[in-house]
């Protein structure tokens, strides 16, 4: 498609009518699309142990998720943040998805950049993880906007979501997203032939949520394996329609 055309030479791996798939370095293909092209982003952002940062402090962050990490290496807060800063329209919306050790840390990373808290939202999974104090039961989302703020489209929704988890052993990434909680985040702050972006895409939860919702979608995964993974649900989805 060609709704995004990139600054560089980085073209997408796969494209279709309404949707552009990069199987990249998100830092090196944001790099390349123009700034404020993007309507929405919405992103499960990756955190993870380091020791010795290449952000300004030297704080880690928990293990999760390795087949989102880069190959060989690792990507911070701060690499990436002023890069959505920048490719978001103003006046937009931005959520990202993490848990309560690195919510402070990525509040303050994005508002360092420039990003506007505008509210905390909890996806209530239904399920119960085993912890030591209390059973975990929830994930943050932290809402962000750059620009003025601006009404989500239901105001009648609430800041907990109530979304059931994907059933354990049906999953086709370790933490794979519901469509239906990542429609509910497009559909309130986005439109119709909007551009929602995930620069880390994983399994292409949000990609499947935008284009059943009837936006475009640009998406954007380094593993190999995940990349297939969400390239093959878009492309069915794709060619159903």
């Amino acid at each position: 498609m060609d709704f995004l055309v990139p600054n560089g030479f980085i073209k997408p791996d796969f494209k279709g009518v309404n949707f552009e798939l990069f199987r990249n370095d998100c830092v090196q293909v944001l790099k390349a699309l123009p700034n404020n092209s993007i309507d929405l982003i919405v992103s499960d952002v990756p955190y993870h142990i380091v020791i010795g940062s290449r952000c300004s402090n030297k704080q880690g962050y928990p293990a999760k998720k390795q087949g989102k990490l880069f190959e060989n290496d690792s990507v911070e807060f701060c690499e990436y943040l002023p890069l959505l800063y920048d490719k978001l329209k103003d006046n937009s919306h931005c959520y990202l998805m993490i848990n309560e050790k690195n919510l402070a840390k990525l509040q303050t990373e994005a508002e360092k950049v420039g990003f506007k808290f505008q509210q905390l939202i909890i996806w209530n999974k239904g399920n119960a993880l085993p912890n030591h104090y209390y059973m975990r039961c929830y994930e943050c989302i932290l809402m962000l906007r750059k620009g003025n703020a601006k009404d989500i489209n239901d105001m009648t929704s609430r800041n907990i979501l109530d979304v059931p988890n994907i059933k354990a052993g049906t999953k086709v990434h370790p933490t794979e997203k519901p469509v239906e909680l990542m429609k509910i985040l497009i559909e309130n702050s986005s439109n119709k032939g909007d551009i929602v972006c995930d620069p880390f895409m994983g399994s292409g939860s949000t990609g499947v949520a935008a284009l059943e919702t009837g936006r475009k979608f640009v998406g954007i995964e380094i593993d190999e394996n995940f990349y297939k993974v969400a390239y093959d649900r878009i492309h069915k989805l794709a060619t159903s329609t």
